[in-house]
């Protein structure tokens, strides 16, 4: 074998199978969950654990910083979609609201700020039926401050994708820096809050649920 065929890469065949579970190490298979249910929840913390993975990686190896920041704001942000559009799938049972039809256009879409829009009239009526007040004024404001920022910075989620937009406009601003360790601190309040409304809207709506049969 010369030096030229040993450093060149393996290339694609055709009868390479990308999806296989019969190989020896089947400790490193991972199972595609068929329960609606549960995909839902691997979904969503799929991108948020990768993204967590990724930030201690950057943290402790600094060389990787200006590669890794695309995949880490894109992870947070589907994470933060995934998890409003969650919400908004399962609040309604509780409220007895119907979805309108621009409520199911945004859902269609990536658009953070029309999602958490959405949402939060939602959120009210269930506090309401739950009788738990309503979300103090200073956490709708910094909710409404992140969703904002994101918005602002990737409006659509093509942003950290693709480095120019459809029109062949600059995706991102050239002079732009972001701290990543802060980054991923803040969207952590942002997932733990999420998350803790998520919590609460499964337990009426399985209460709900347990009332009817």
């Amino acid at each position: 074998m010369s030096f030229i065929d040993f450093e060149t890469p393996i290339p694609p065949r055709k009868g390479d199978s990308l999806f296989r579970d019969d190989l020896p190490d089947r400790q490193n298979n991972a199972c595609l969950s068929v329960n609606w249910s549960d995909n839902e929840f691997l979904y969503t913390e799929g991108y948020r654990r990768a993204a967590q993975l990724l930030v201690e990686h950057t943290v402790e190896h600094q060389g990787n910083k200006h590669f890794l920041v695309y995949p880490v704001v894109f992870l947070y942000r589907h994470h933060i979609e995934l998890a409003l559009k969650k919400l908004i799938l399962h609040a309604p049972y509780i409220i007895g609201h119907q979805l309108t039809d621009t409520e199911m256009q945004h859902l269609g879409k990536h658009r953070l700020d029309l999602l958490w829009q959405d949402l939060k009239p939602m959120l009210a009526a269930v506090c309401k039926a739950a009788g738990w007040g309503t979300l103090s004024s200073a956490d709708e404001e910094g909710i409404n401050s992140y969703i904002s920022q994101l918005t602002a910075l990737d409006p659509e989620s093509y942003s950290f994708r693709y480095t120019h937009s459809k029109s062949g406009a600059p995706s991102l601003p050239s002079e732009k820096r972001i701290n990543i360790r802060h980054f991923a601190e803040m969207m952590e309040r942002l997932a733990d809050y999420l998350d803790r409304l998520d919590t609460a809207v499964g337990v009426l709506e399985e209460a709900k649920m347990e009332a009817y049969t």
